[in-house]
């Protein structure tokens, strides 16, 4: 009797290790799989996508409000240094006189003879040739030259095409 139960014991002892194992061994191997995922779509496209796209748009929003700044600052910076040199960062302008017309400038105003001819009523600073154009020189076409001071200019001896960078008055 003593030997049935032993055995009655231990069939059933084994009995629940095979059960054990075998639902072990069925759950392994659906775990993960498309019947019975470890993560659900829904669960992804609910839940985590909106979150992570919510925590990237603030680090974004931060990142381009900081560089935003920071670029506002560089062009404060730049433009303080421009006013501070006196230059007006401002183009070329064309500038058309006839025979006879002159112009006088500011002073640190730059002057290019374009086309026709035109000669010195100050001395100018030839920054093209390196030198300087006295009062009565002819100025040379496509060189740039610099008035020094306030109402230094130069007058046109026939049509003449100028580029002026800086302040200038035509004078009849």
């Amino acid at each position: 009797m003593m030997k049935k139960r032993i055995l009655l014991i231990a069939l059933v002892v084994l009995l629940m290790i095979g059960v054990s194992l075998g639902t072990w061994a069925v759950a392994a191997a659906n775990y993960g799989s498309s019947s019975d995922p470890l993560v659900t779509l829904s669960y992804l496209n609910s839940k985590l996508t909106p979150e992570l796209l919510q925590q990237f748009q603030k680090q974004l929003d931060t990142r381009t409000a900081e560089m935003t700044a920071s670029f506002q600052k560089q062009i404060q910076d730049l433009e303080a240094k421009i006013e501070k040199s006196g230059g007006s960062g401002a183009a070329f302008v064309q500038v058309n006189l006839l025979n006879g017309q002159s112009i006088s400038c500011s002073a640190g105003t730059e002057i290019m003879l374009r086309s026709g001819t035109a000669q010195a009523w100050s001395d100018m600073s030839d920054l093209t040739g390196g030198g300087t154009l006295k009062l009565g020189d002819m100025l040379k076409q496509n060189y740039m030259y610099m008035t020094p001071y306030d109402g230094g200019g130069l007058g046109a001896t026939g049509a003449a095409a100028l580029l002026v960078r800086g302040g200038y008055k035509i004078n009849t």
